[in-house]
């Protein structure tokens, strides 16, 4: 695809020497990707980070902390309900993730991400997905003794690691300011790293823990998923 600012620059050529002018769907594709979204100069968080937008999801694809929004304009509600309007659930993302200001219903971008998104969501009484948040976070060591550090492995590298690198090195990771793990974690929390890592799974940035890492609810991983990670990064 090209890049963001060639495709606005077609845009507002639109018209001049017969260019023809380019779909706004297009472009909101564009701006899914794109961490300019976000007016934030430290956000390195796109839309595209934490969802897909395809029909289905394929067997032994990505696991994201957000929901696949293919199909999502007619939901109803967003962020297991707490939302009612599809701009303040990307508003929220926006905000606490990517620190960046709100969109209004007039921006351009906003119409543009609509517009994408419309033309991904063709049923038109799609369901509002739920999104359960585990409040009481344990450390998980009645999991241990089943957990396999094989899926774990195969579990962190369609989940944390294209954020957080290669483990102990944090080699490929999204950004310098993303933790290198389990080594940040424990020099940390030597004592309590294994809870800890829980708890960034199951609260990320919420419940007084720092950084800007979105939540997995139960729904986007279980506490075996997760058991078997710990295994693979040797907590």
């Amino acid at each position: 695809m090209r890049p963001l600012a060639a495709i606005l620059t077609v845009a507002l050529l639109s018209g001049c020497g017969g260019q023809t002018s380019v779909p706004a769907a297009q472009i909101g594709a564009e701006r899914f990707s794109d961490t300019h979204l976000s007016t934030s100069p430290i956000n390195f968080f796109s839309c595209s980070t934490c969802h897909v937008v395809q029909a289905g999801q394929p067997a032994g694809g990505r696991i994201d902390p957000g929901y696949n929004l293919y199909d999502t304009v007619h939901r109803g509600s967003w962020w297991g309900g707490d939302k009612i309007k599809l701009l303040d659930a990307i508003n929220y993302c926006l905000n606490e993730f990517m620190g960046g200001g709100p969109l209004a219903a007039t921006d351009d971008a906003a119409r543009e991400l609509f517009e994408y998104l419309d033309q991904n969501s063709p049923t038109k009484a799609a369901q509002p997905l739920p999104l359960t948040v585990v409040r009481n976070v344990t450390d998980l060591s009645n999991l241990a003794a089943g957990s396999d550090k094989t899926r774990g492995k195969d579990v962190y590298g369609r989940s944390c690691q294209k954020c957080h690198g290669d483990p102990h090195t944090g080699s490929g990771r999204l950004s310098s300011k993303v933790s290198i793990i389990p080594e940040d974690t424990i020099s940390v929390f030597p004592t309590q790293a294994r809870a800890v890592a829980v708890e960034k799974v199951r609260h990320g940035k919420f419940f007084n823990i720092g950084g800007v890492m979105p939540l997995y609810s139960t729904e986007s991983m279980t506490d075996e998923e997760i058991a078997d990670v710990l295994a693979y990064i040797g907590l």
